[in-house]
């Protein structure tokens, strides 16, 4: 699960500045190590947390090996990520993106299944939720309380209210754009 994404260097000595990709920057006051996924293509390495800090939405963050200016600068546009055993715990009704791929989709209250979350868009206003339907093809949902209506993680079920043409407006038949064949 990612976290931040480092912007670049911050200073001489080998730190950087962290986009939080959380609400909560200071979960960064306890992170020790951190997955970091570089922005082109090399593999995916684990890095040791030196030093961190926190000035309200501002991170900057110091990692062992990581001693210059230029070798902070390789790390620009990574993304820094845990585990998702190790994501903060949501309030009652919210939900990490991870959380909901996968997801059957089912409306209500007609109890058709629509198809599966494959993916979820960051749009300005909302996320929305890329449904796979099995007959080929793509709804998007608007991730909205008035139409995702309720969410069962444990029994992998998402129900969601179809607003009057929506199914129609956004149903992209022609799949060849993505391609997201289902389980």
């Amino acid at each position: 699960m990612a976290v931040g994404r480092v912007l670049g260097p911050w200073g001489v000595a080998g730190w950087v500045r962290v986009e939080p990709l959380t609400d909560r920057p200071e979960r960064f006051l306890r992170l020790e190590q951190v997955r970091f996924r570089p922005a082109a293509g090399r593999p995916l390495r684990s890095v040791r947390v030196r030093d961190v800090q926190v000035q309200g939405i501002q991170v900057r963050l110091a990692f062992s090996g990581v001693e210059t200016r230029e070798e902070a600068l390789e790390l620009a546009n990574g993304l820094l990520q845990v585990p998702a055993a190790e994501a903060e715990p949501l309030p009652e009704g919210r939900y990490y993106r991870f959380q909901l791929l996968g997801l059957e989709v089912w409306t209500v209250p007609e109890g058709r299944r629509l198809g599966r979350v494959v993916e979820v868009l960051e749009t300005g206003a909302n996320d929305v939720l890329v449904v796979q339907r099995e007959e080929g093809g793509e709804v998007l949902l608007p991730a909205l309380r008035q139409v995702v209506r309720r969410v069962d993680l444990d029994a992998g079920r998402l129900e969601a209210e179809l607003l009057p043409g929506l199914e129609e407006a956004t149903g992209r038949a022609d799949a060849r754009r993505r391609d997201h064949p289902l389980p």
